[in-house]
């Protein structure tokens, strides 16, 4: 029997996946199409309700996870980060061996009409850790403006680059507009719930999780949270290793968005 999942009113699980691929890809993030059906097929029999969404907006989830998706009847939710839209993935520290296309915007007008939800992932996929409180609202606002110009709909859920943002940084969220934040469970604090805003518990699923891995992050389990909470922390190495090259770019980006 699977044990129900105790949340308050403005809580909701999210699993959240980045990359769904048979390409050869270093690291943890991507997963295989057939492992990908058999979760979607393990959803199926699960009696609770949850979302599945999708960080980074990959054109691999368009290509991939929405026929799987859609012939199962399952809705995601999915991040671009607009800066990268329809092109490839340079802000990553990896992209020479794990290169990937992010989404382009017809991509995503198609599933806007096919129910799924857009969100923004940032502008820059820049990590918050690095950024100045200015910086950080330049980035929400730019992202926000770009997908709602583009695509003719309100964009209310965010998600922040590498799942992080600290107590002082949500009311930046709040005053760039938007209602829902989804947030690594490793970061949701008493202040983060407190704020106003709907917050979707994000869930990493990894290249490893299993059916019983998944259900033991849904049901809280202490081991299994503790393990993956290690897992996120070890990515940060991705944002110290790009810290510097950030900072020569970010002024870039927020130019060529003001004067284009």
């Amino acid at each position: 029997m699977i044990a129900d999942i105790s949340l308050i009113d403005n809580q909701e699980n999210v699993l959240a996946y980045h990359n769904i691929s048979d390409r050869f890809n270093i690291g943890i993030n991507n997963i295989s199409l057939n492992a990908f059906k058999s979760h979607i097929y393990f959803f199926k029999t699960l009696n609770y309700d949850f979302k599945i969404c999708f960080d980074d907006a990959y054109e691999d989830v368009y290509l991939n996870a929405f026929p799987i998706m859609n012939k199962n009847s399952f809705k995601g939710v999915i991040f671009p980060v607009t800066d990268f839209i329809g092109i490839n993935n340079t802000w990553d520290v990896n992209f020479f061996i794990n290169k990937k296309k992010h989404v382009n915007y017809d991509q995503l007008r198609e599933l806007l009409n096919n129910d799924w939800e857009v969100g923004s992932h940032g502008h820059s996929h820049i990590s918050y850790k690095v950024l100045s409180d200015d910086e950080i609202l330049k980035d929400l606002i730019i992202s926000k403006d770009l997908l709602e110009k583009k695509l003719k709909t309100e964009i209310n859920i965010f998600t922040p680059p590498f799942g992080y943002i600290s107590d002082h940084q949500i009311d930046l969220v709040i005053k760039a507009g938007y209602s829902t934040l989804y947030l690594n469970h490793c970061y949701i604090s008493k202040h983060i719930l407190n704020s106003g805003l709907k917050i979707g518990r994000r869930f990493n699923i990894y290249k490893y999780d299993g059916s019983n891995s998944i259900l033991r992050k849904l049901n809280n389990n202490k081991y299994q949270l503790t393990f993956d909470s290690l897992i996120h922390y070890c990515s940060n190495a991705t944002v110290y290793v790009k810290k510097i090259s950030w900072f020569y770019i970010y002024f870039g980006y927020t130019l060529k968005y003001y004067f284009n």
